[in-house]
């Protein structure tokens, strides 16, 4: 099977947001890379089924809740960039203070 440098790109965010799913499943709080690959997989899929660029952003501000994070992720990420597939065509969408004010 061939995948695409994007495709490939796609497969490892959704790996990640996996394996931080099961971590929240356990009852432990993210890390950044754990909390940003939910985010963007939640954009991703937010894309695919037809969202517009705003509800794009409404899904990865509502992925993961700030109180689910470890202490200080929330400073450290302030912003995500994300390419994604919307109905126009590919957006880069960028994701200003995922998580709040901290």
């Amino acid at each position: 099977m061939y995948l695409t440098p994007t495709e490939e790109e796609r497969l490892r965010v959704f790996a990640a947001a996996e394996l931080a799913r099961r971590t929240l499943a356990r009852g432990l709080d993210l890390s950044a890379p754990e909390a940003v690959a939910i985010v963007c997989d939640e954009m991703h899929l937010a894309a695919r089924a037809g969202s517009t660029y705003e509800e794009v952003l409404e899904a990865g501000r509502g992925a993961v809740p700030a109180e689910r994070l470890i202490r200080g992720v929330a400073e450290l990420v302030p912003e995500i960039r994300l390419e994604v597939l919307l109905d126009e065509g590919s957006r880069l969408v960028v994701l200003r203070d995922p998580w709040g004010s901290a």
